[in-house]
């Protein structure tokens, strides 16, 4: 988990907030997952707090998110 306090946007797109990219196929590890595929890289978690947006904001942009 990332967490974010006293964050500023300023002119943000809604669908340019994060970016997370695609986990590499060469990090499964048998011996962790065995035939279940790992998932670890894609549960990813941000949190923010007092977070202020400043000229054009998503809609749903609210303090904590």
């Amino acid at each position: 988990m990332v967490e974010f306090y006293d964050s500023k946007f300023v002119d943000v797109d809604g669908d340019a907030i994060a970016y997370i990219d695609d986990p590499n196929p060469s990090w499964a590890n048998i011996k962790d997952c065995g035939e279940f595929p790992c998932t670890a890289p894609d549960n990813v978690l941000f949190q923010f707090f007092d977070t202020e947006f400043e000229g054009s904001k998503p809609r749903w942009a609210t303090d904590d998110f």
